[in-house]
């Protein structure tokens, strides 16, 4: 740092007004960035729908809002080209607006409106090969426009992403990676980006039982959250919380009690593969 900076610094002897932003970490209130992936139908729109409102749900050619369409509280806006995606989040980032919950409903088609958008300004055409630098521009406004939104947490503003599902081979990740890795639909240097950027990243799936003694089948809608060996999971808590390795009808409030640490005390236990 240049001297003169420092000595502009060192001569300052009013600190009230940072003394009086200094408060126990306990009362900071954090909002959430999460990431939530699965197969269709295993409950990430109903999941959602559990974050606080006025929630505002961005419909990247989903469609899928059909199972929280009588919450009161949700609104959606159509999303159906790259310029209206970064469109909206110049409104949002504004701060004039009432949401508490932004929602973006799918990020994986967000990825193919990208390669679109790249399309029009290369002027390719439908069967043109995407070159390596074709494929960098996506990646990089993928990067760009998904951390920009991370970042209207810094807005007061809950963020949660959506993402279709994805295995990836061992062979495709190299040779320290024998095993399948289950994420978010989106390209290799996108999803590391995001996957480090959210607080949470929960794979949501159905898990069926049956009672032995009725026969009577039950159907649960369940999140995986702890450590696992192939699926992509997180969830940041305090280290004496035991962590959960599965929520049955996964919500908000449940999320961030966890990471309020009000879950059970224990060691963490994690989950093997095949588990």
């Amino acid at each position: 740092m240049p001297k003169k900076v420092l000595k502009k610094i060192e001569s300052t002897t009013d600190f009230s007004s940072i003394i009086e932003r200094i408060k126990p970490a306990s009362e900071h209130q954090s909002m959430l960035s999460a990431l939530v992936y699965g197969r269709s139908g295993t409950g990430k729109t109903a999941f959602a729908g559990t974050w606080p409102k006025p929630m505002i749900i961005l419909d990247i050619r989903e469609k899928g809002t059909e199972t929280i369409a009588n919450i009161a509280g949700i609104e959606v806006v159509r999303i159906d080209v790259w310029e209206e995606f970064e469109q909206f989040y110049w409104y949002l980032a504004k701060g004039d607006h009432k949401y508490k919950s932004v929602i973006i409903d799918q990020i994986s088609n967000l990825q193919a409106m990208a390669m679109e958008k790249v399309k029009r300004d290369e002027n390719l055409g439908d069967h043109d090969v995407f070159s390596r630098r074709n494929w960098g521009q996506v990646s990089g406004m993928l990067q760009t426009w998904l951390f920009n939104y991370r970042d209207l947490v810094e807005h007061d503003a809950h963020v949660l992403f959506i993402a279709h599902e994805k295995t990836i081979e061992g062979e495709d990740q190299g040779d320290e990676q024998i095993d399948p890795n289950i994420g978010a639909r989106l390209m290799p240097s996108v999803v590391g980006s995001i996957n480090g950027a959210v607080s949470v990243i929960g794979n949501t799936f159905i898990r069926e039982r049956t009672n032995v003694d009725d026969d009577v089948r039950t159907v649960q809608y369940c999140m995986r959250l702890g450590p696992h060996a192939y699926y992509t999971t997180k969830i940041r808590q305090p280290k004496e919380s035991e962590t959960i390795d599965t929520m049955v009808n996964p919500s908000f409030d449940k999320i961030t009690a966890i990471m309020r640490g009000e879950g059970r005390k224990g060691p963490k236990k994690v989950v093997k593969k095949g588990e």
